[in-house]
């Protein structure tokens, strides 16, 4: 079983449960044709462990469960837990040995071969990876660097990229998404918390009383680069708020230039990536000087 002890392996088979009959809810109401048939929520990415930074994004993508031709990524090429034909949520929830397999693959996420690297970046590449690696952490457990677990505030992943969904609203602001969310930042037990795109700051500082975020700065050779620091006063962690998006094609920017001419192309780049982590890394110590 996955390195946790037993009080968590319990509290992560209870979130997994919670969020397996939410998703055996949706199939009964008008999203039920953007669940994926067999997949099961995610609750996180990568090996948790206390003192962890944690990313926030939006939701686990499709292709963590289909491929590019939309066939279902099953045995070895599985990313996560695909229920067998017939197993429907309910069953999957009250099966113990299958949420713990669940449980094995969150943990084991970035020590596969089948990581979606093509949104997350290969290990010391570009992307979200590469923008971490600026700040001194990583997905991938390198020595020397902070462990990072990615996690979204909805966890059930979606046949169409939720801002193309017409609820997504409903969804992603709903009473269950804000409390799992919550819940699982619990669970987490993060020491740096980092929202991934400017419309997810404002629902973060949302979530609950005591999340601070301050005006947004920019990164100094990268003016398109926008991010705000911040707080969460219940966890009492400290918050980066990106206004982009360092996996997405020129970090969620589109495909236009800034005021220096230095087209977005130029911001996804690995040294980039790193310059922007390594800024944002010092403006926050200069708040927090024992992060």
């Amino acid at each position: 079983m996955v390195n946790l002890q037993p009080i968590k392996i319990k509290e992560a088979k209870s979130l997994v449960i919670r969020a397996s009959l939410f998703q055996d809810k949706l199939l009964s109401t008008s999203i039920s044709s953007e669940i994926i048939e067999r997949s099961t929520p995610v609750v996180w990415f990568g090996n948790t462990m206390k003192n962890n930074w944690v990313t926030i994004a939006t939701n686990p993508s499709t292709r963590e469960f289909l491929d590019r031709d939309n066939h279902l990524l099953i045995g070895e090429n599985a990313r996560f837990f695909v229920r067998e034909q017939g197993v429907n949520l309910v069953d999957y929830a009250n099966d113990d040995s299958q949420l713990e397999s669940s449980i094995q693959l969150y943990n084991s996420y970035f020590s596969r071969k089948t990581t979606y690297r093509n949104w997350f970046g290969k290990p010391k590449g570009a992307k979200l990876e590469g923008f971490l690696n600026g700040m001194g952490g990583s997905l991938y457990n390198f020595k020397n660097y902070k462990n990072v677990v990615h996690t979204d505030f909805f966890p059930i992943a979606t046949k169409s990229q939720m801002g193309k969904i017409p609820s997504r609203k409903e969804l992603l602001d709903s009473d269950f998404a804000n409390q799992f969310l919550k819940d699982t930042l619990d669970f987490l037990e993060p020491s740096l918390i980092i929202i991934l795109g400017k419309e997810h700051c404002k629902r973060f500082t949302n979530l609950e009383h005591g999340i601070y975020l301050d005006s947004p700065k920019v990164v100094s050779q990268f003016p398109n680069s926008k991010y705000q620091l911040g707080f969460h006063s219940r966890l009492k962690v400290p918050v980066v708020g990106l206004h982009f998006k360092p996996s997405e094609q020129f970090i969620g920017l589109g495909g236009g230039a800034d005021e220096k001419g230095k087209s977005h192309g130029e911001y996804a780049k690995k040294d980039s990536l790193d310059f922007m982590g390594n800024e944002i890394l010092n403006e926050l110590k200069k708040l927090f000087p024992n992060l």
